[in-house]
């Protein structure tokens, strides 16, 4: 609960160094719920219905053939199965992980520096 309160406080505290407009302030309560309620999304969609690539003890699915909508979050059985690699679309063709597309692409420029 902790944690969840210091992410909220900041927010809160983005949206009075950035916010232009007073109506900005009623959107503070969606941003707060966001990253909860995609984490349910993505779990109960990768739990119930999809396509594996490995057999596993739990119910882990991929759920899209090409995950764009949740930038390769939707590779959750790839993810369970190799949880250490930060690349969850490298098992099939078709399968691309947007995200790790952007932490090569930030890597490559050196904001970041990944561990091999």
């Amino acid at each position: 609960i902790v944690v969840r309160i210091a992410w909220g406080l900041l927010y809160i505290l983005f949206y009075v160094q950035f916010a232009t407009a007073w109506w900005m302030f009623l959107l503070i309560p969606i941003h707060i719920t966001m990253g909860p309620v995609h984490g349910v999304i993505i779990n109960w969609f990768s739990h119930k219905i999809g396509y594996r690539n490995f057999e596993s003890k739990d119910t882990s699915t991929n759920y899209l053939p090409f995950d764009f909508l949740t930038m390769g979050e939707g590779y959750h059985n790839n993810h369970h199965h190799h949880g250490h690699n930060a690349d969850f679309g490298s098992v099939r063709w078709h399968e691309v992980d947007l995200t790790w597309l952007v932490i090569r692409g930030l890597n490559k420029i050196g904001v970041i520096k990944l561990r091999h």
